[in-house]
């Protein structure tokens, strides 16, 4: 049995990995979706140059985009899927320790940066 200051330290670290764990988990979606973008925008050179305020960006390139994007999150499917399982166990283990020793501070929210 832990004494409640324990419990609180406890809770800080588990919070902390959590956030790590999320983290971890935008930047691999972040860096998906750049890669994607990335092998969208040089598969399909541009014919035109057009105004500087305009978008080169067509809906054919963004059916490329989207495309690639599937493939690449079909291939890294396991490792998303991992992280969220490993999230979801982090928080039921937040919440049942807070239960457990009453903590009832506010939870830090998460924002990627």
């Amino acid at each position: 049995m832990m004494s409640h200051p324990e419990a609180c330290q406890a809770l800080t670290r588990m919070e902390a990995r959590l956030r790590e764990t999320r983290h971890n988990l935008s930047e691999l979606e972040r860096s998906l979706r750049e890669r994607a973008e990335a092998e969208a925008i040089s598969s399909r050179p541009k014919m035109r140059r057009y105004n500087r305020r305009m978008s080169n960006w067509t809906g054919i390139a963004e059916e490329t985009y989207l495309r690639i994007l599937d493939r690449l999150l079909d291939n890294a499917a396991m490792d998303l899927e991992r992280l969220r399982r490993k999230i979801e166990r982090q928080d039921a283990a937040i919440e049942t320790l807070r239960r457990k020793y009453r903590v009832n501070a506010m939870r830090p929210t998460y924002s990627p940066l």
